[in-house]
């Protein structure tokens, strides 16, 4: 036991022996230990006044002093208020910097917590989103941003990619979100404006279909004067390949500008509409007929149809899809290679699949076949008439019936694309 304490109940039982004493002497014992426990009570009671008077007043120099225990309580509490009030200190200081660094970022943050109340948001957030600092704090993120791509995506609760939504329609604000789940049910929303990208993707798609639209005129009269004249009898025999040549490159250019024209077409909105029936099984008839007339195609092409569902959608978007994936099975398989397509459905979807046993394609390419002008051997698809646009029509036409393509394949054996519909364009 410590010395204080030991000290401390010594002096406890001496005064109640003393109480007792006197009280024998009066003929009253209990009398004695009352008025014993008593005034031992308002001793203690009297430090307990002092420490509350100190502990309010905060004057240091006021600091209360005592007998027995209290002077190492006064001291122990002294102590932990002193290592209290350092902390806040530094907790103050952290909450500043984080404020101002929170500030200082450029993309609107805002923290949610379960029920999605805002718990804090910076200063871009307050422009961005034309938050106010004292009202809205505590106020549902439902209530201040009626956005409904925004709402589907909050309650959608798949944040592993980011959202894109039109802010303010009114004036052609464009954020990405991303939340980020964190701490004890809480999550942070940053919006980044990407009005500027999007506007240059509007400029830039214009000027690819507004190019595209006048280089036709001129084409169609250099290609009707190409082939006049290689119709000419009295034409010298030295002139007839550049003129095969040159009307190569004319079709070859009809051929770019035309997927220029249908990608901008693609790209000018999300969703097609859902009114048409598409008969996937005589879609892939027809492209079985269509690579079949091609010069480099295979001796082996297929079609396996498990299903006879069709697909909701827009017949020439779909008709694309199918056929660029054939005419790129195709250009990269050799004549006596095969070519395999398939459809099946079922209550988890539609899958539409060109097999191929071509050349294949190395891993790291197989992310950027998609990509406008990618080519993974750019002089054997120029030889064979390829524009570097067909991935990446059949990608925005697939967006535009909410599927997506997964790719697989391996150097030397061959590769599958696979268009992956959702169970509601399913018909």
């Amino acid at each position: 036991m410590p010395n204080t304490w030991s000290v401390t109940i010594t002096r406890l039982v001496v005064a109640l022996v003393a109480g007792a004493l006197i009280g024998w002497w009066y003929g009253s014992v209990a009398a004695g230990l009352f008025a014993a426990a008593m005034g031992l009570l308002a001793w203690h009671l009297y430090h307990l006044y002092k420490l509350d008077r100190w502990l309010k007043t905060n004057d240091l120099e006021d600091f209360p002093t005592g007998l027995g225990i209290w002077p190492d309580t006064f001291a122990r509490v002294s102590f932990f208020r002193g290592r209290a009030r350092r902390r806040g200190k530094r907790l103050r200081a952290l909450l500043k910097e984080f404020r101002l660094s929170a500030s200082a970022f450029p993309d609107a943050g805002v923290i949610l917590n379960s029920d999605n109340d805002l718990l804090y948001f910076n200063k871009a957030a307050r422009e961005l989103l034309g938050l106010k600092k004292k009202s809205d704090r505590g106020q549902r993120i439902e209530n201040l941003i009626r956005v409904p791509a925004f709402l589907e995506y909050l309650r959608n609760g798949d944040f592993s990619e980011p959202g894109e939504f039109q802010l303010l329609p009114s004036l052609d604000v464009w954020v990405s979100c991303r939340i980020v789940p964190y701490g004890p049910e809480q999550r942070l929303v940053v919006l980044q404006d990407i009005s500027r990208s999007k506007r240059l993707e509007t400029m830039r798609r214009d000027f690819l279909a507004n190019a595209s639209h006048e280089l036709r005129t001129p084409l169609t009269v250099i290609t009707g004067y190409l082939d006049t004249l290689e119709g000419d009898e009295g034409l010298p025999d030295y002139m007839q390949h550049p003129l095969t040549e040159m009307n190569a490159q004319a079709a070859r250019m009809r051929t770019l500008l035309e997927d220029l024209l249908r990608l901008s077409e693609l790209e000018s909105s999300e969703l097609s509409s859902r009114e048409e029936r598409v008969d996937v099984a005589a879609l892939t008839s027809a492209a079985k007929q269509s690579a079949k007339a091609l010069e480099h195609c295979p001796d082996k092409v297929e079609v396996k149809v498990n299903s006879g569902i069709g697909i909701l959608g827009v017949h020439s978007e779909l008709q694309s899809v199918i056929s660029n994936l054939v005419v790129n099975a195709v250009n990269h398989t050799e004549r006596d290679g095969r070519i395999e397509i398939h459809w099946d459905a079922d209550d988890e979807g539609g899958r539409l699949s060109v097999v191929d046993s071509g050349i294949g394609i190395d891993e790291d390419d197989i992310p950027r076949l998609t990509e406008r002008f990618y080519r993974i051997d750019a002089g054997r698809s120029r030889d064979k008439g390829g524009t570097g646009l067909g991935l990446a029509i059949v990608k925005h036409a697939l967006i535009r019936h909410e599927a997506e393509l997964e790719i697989d394949s391996t150097p030397g054996i061959g590769s599958r694309f696979t268009c992956i519909f959702p169970p509601n364009r399913l018909a």
